[in-house]
């Protein structure tokens, strides 16, 4: 793997490195060829590959490459990143810090062999701190590219303030602001406020040659600000020509023209590239900005795509983290007084449990087993009833429980791996668990019943179930449900249940876009076809 890995490599590599040749004594890149690009991504958030949630799924390295390896056949590229790669919060938990950091690893590394040339330090990237920062850095080969590092800080971690890039007639001046109220707590000290800095990069530009009314110079700003920032910024500085931004998680279907800035974004996790086309003199291109949509077929592209099986041997590292990580927590066991499961709601609830045993809910979290993601914390609590819950569980270990035999139990996981597998087996010829009819849904959670029934499972917190939409008082049924638990039962407060996990990211077909391009609310129509699907 590592022989075909590096193969691509040096064939990704040599696209750019045949049409783009670096001169390091004062940072130019020179650009041969009829077409030239800037490629940009932002908000990657640690994600490798799609994690199967999506409807349609979108992004991933094996799609990127894909992408990349056919649009090199027609132009030269430069690839940049406006920050968020690593992590997928500004914070780090603590008891899944060593998965997570390695996860930031394999990304920043898989991006690292796309040919990621310049990129912008932002809170998910310093999420856990700047040592470890540093650290990616050390082991990749892109660089961060950022103008305004307060002068004490400047020698914290390489760095370059801008870069030339020289294409046919026309010069690209290249540089980036971090704007530092998107920074967490003390780090936000290592960046100037870029209105104040900017001055004094400008006057640096134009002494390496940049001439604001020449119009075979341009100036790009890489902006890890937000969009309402960079409105600002560019009508400050009217100069600037593009401002590829981030943090917002804002999507521009075409520019958001300041003055004559253009502004653009392309949402986040790889899930579309975008594009800026550069001409190589005076003449206007009929389109300078697109976007590409980074989907499934696209790995297809390379034949046997080796970053199919970086992800693969990520996944391996990443499962066996985690499963340590996940050893170390322990939420009580069968001691524990358990919230309901499905089982105890239907005993009594029977019309409803059919109609929900038809659902994708019922055996959600399959999704999970399918995409090699069940270890994953994040990925968990959307496809399972209380996790991090009073009476619920906290780690996989927990999330089933037999009958006779306690987590702590010599036996336990040697019994809890068996029943897995068999679960496992039930689901092996299942793609996506969306794609399936009602009827063979039905079909797969009575089979995944009649293992629970083999496998003496007394408990189980997995799949979406009745107390993920609903609440339950205590001694139900037999004391009486009081005004604000009434509440909790109406069709709004269900709907902002369901909006926890159908998030514009997961779920973009529930949401509505304004006209340049961002979210802008829940589409109710579609809500309202969910729902009436869910009811019952």
């Amino acid at each position: 793997m590592k022989r075909i890995f590096g193969l691509l490599t040096l064939t990704l590599a040599l696209s750019c490195q045949s049409i783009i040749d670096m001169d390091k004594a004062n940072s130019e890149l020179k650009i041969e060829g009829p077409k030239f690009s800037i490629l940009f991504s932002h908000s990657i958030s640690g994600e490798t590959h799609p994690c199967g949630c999506r409807q349609f799924p979108l992004g991933g390295l094996p799609q990127v490459a894909g992408f990349m390896h056919e649009l090199k056949k027609e132009k030269q590229f430069l690839y940049v990143d406006t920050g968020d790669m690593l992590f997928p919060s500004s914070i780090v938990p603590t008891h899944i810090a060593k998965s997570q950091m390695q996860a930031a690893k394999d990304v920043a590394k898989g991006l690292d062999k796309l040919g990621l040339k310049y990129t912008l330090p932002g809170d998910q990237d310093l999420a856990a701190g700047v040592g470890f920062y540093k650290e990616v850095l050390s082991e990749v080969s892109f660089t961060p590219l950022v103008s305004n590092l307060s002068d004490e800080k400047k020698k914290d971690f390489p760095h370059q303030e801008f870069t030339k890039i020289v294409f046919g007639k026309k010069t690209v001046y290249l540089t980036g602001i971090v704007e530092p109220s998107t920074i967490q707590g003390p780090l936000q000290g290592y960046f100037k406020r870029p209105e104040a800095s900017f001055p004094e990069t400008l006057k640096k530009l134009k002494e390496a040659g940049y001439d604001e009314k020449n119009p075979l110079t341009q100036l790009v700003v890489m902006s890890h600000a937000g969009l309402d920032y960079d409105k600002g910024f560019a009508k400050k500085f009217p100069m600037i020509d593009w401002i590829i931004g981030s943090h917002s998680q804002s999507f521009t279907n075409y520019s958001i023209d300041v003055g004559d800035t253009q502004i653009v974004q392309v949402l986040s996790k790889n899930h579309y590239i975008g594009e800026i086309a550069i001409s190589s003199g005076k003449e206007k291109l009929e389109k300078e900005f697109s976007y590409h949509e980074m989907r499934e077929q696209l790995g297809e592209k390379i034949p046997n795509n080796p970053f199919t099986a970086y992800i693969n041997e990520s996944k391996k590292k990443l499962d066996q983290i985690r499963d340590e990580e996940q050893k170390m927590m322990y939420s009580g066991g069968n001691e524990i007084k358990k919230i309901p499961d499905a089982k105890s709601c239907l005993e009594c609830h029977e019309a409803q449990g059919e109609h929900w045993a038809k659902t994708p809910h019922s055996v959600s979290f399959a999704t999970l087993m399918i995409a090699g993601e069940e270890n994953k914390t994040s990925c968990m609590k959307c496809h399972s009833v209380g996790m991090n819950e009073e009476g619920g569980y906290i780690n996989h270990n927990d999330i089933v429980h037999f009958k006779d035999l306690k987590t702590t139990d010599k036996g336990f996981s040697g019994h809890k791996n068996k029943y897995w597998q068999d679960v496992s087996k039930a689901f092996k010829d299942v793609k996506s668990i969306r794609k399936l009819s009602d009827k063979k849904v039905s079909a797969l959670r009575v089979e995944w019943d009649k293992l629970d029934e083999k496998h003496k499972v007394e408990h189980s917190y997995a799949n979406v179930q009745c107390l993920n939409c609903h609440e339950v008082v205590t001694d139900h049924p037999f004391a009486i449900e009081n005004d604000e638990q009434k509440l909790a039962h109406t069709k709004a407060s269900i709907k902002n249940k369901c909006l926890e996990c159908h998030t514009s990211d997961q779920s973009p077909e529930w949401y509505k876009k304004d006209r340049d391009g961002v979210y802008s609310g829940v589409d109710e129509d579609y809500f309202e076809k969910m729902y009436k699907k869910m009811v019952h």
